[in-house]
């Protein structure tokens, strides 16, 4: 499986490796890659088929839809993050963005999946891809936090070996942190 990482560490921009194909549990299809300013309008079609449930558990905030600032600021490896979008065929299906610490690391992982594709080890593959690409990179540990509502999300970093910890009783908020070996 070949991975794309950045040569010049995490959130620089450096040379690309090529993308990794990957097939899903289910049999999906993927290839997985950073995305670039191309791929804003691909972004943007995933986030405009996020239920507003899948919006707040992505931002923790009921946001109805990303402007073109936010969907830039994606792709925008000065800004310390890093976006990988998942695709298969023609189709946009996924993303996730590592968002660095100010020493890089460490980063915070999230991830967004269209509805119509979950279910499908989508977010497993993704993920898993994004970790390997992470610990290439240097990083230590890899973080999210999710809300308590949100098991699917929960329960996936949990069996990716993820350790749970209670973050906030009210909203009721879990910090899911794993160690990444290099």
């Amino acid at each position: 499986m070949s991975r794309t990482l950045m040569t010049d560490g995490p959130g620089v921009a450096g040379e690309e490796l090529p993308p990794t194909d990957a097939i899903t549990r289910a049999g999906v299809s993927l290839t997985i890659r950073a995305a670039t300013v191309a791929d804003v309008d691909q972004l943007a079609d995933i986030y405009r088929h996020l239920s507003a449930q899948d919006m707040r558990f992505r931002f923790k905030l009921p946001i109805e839809q990303l402007g073109p600032d936010d969907l830039n600021t994606l792709v925008d490896r000065t800004a310390g993050m890093t976006s990988y979008i998942a695709v298969s065929g023609d189709t946009a299906i996924a993303c996730a963005t590592l968002v660095h610490d100010h020493d890089h690391d460490a980063a915070e992982v999230i991830l967004a999946v269209r509805p119509d594709w979950k279910g499908q080890g989508v977010s497993w593959t993704l993920l898993e891809d994004v970790l390997a690409r992470a610990a290439a990179a240097g990083l230590t540990r890899v973080s999210s936090v999710e809300l308590g509502d949100d098991h699917d999300a929960i329960n996936l970093q949990r069996e990716m070996g993820f350790v749970a910890r209670l973050k906030s009783a009210d909203p009721l908020e879990f910090s899911l942190v794993k160690a990444l070996e290099p």
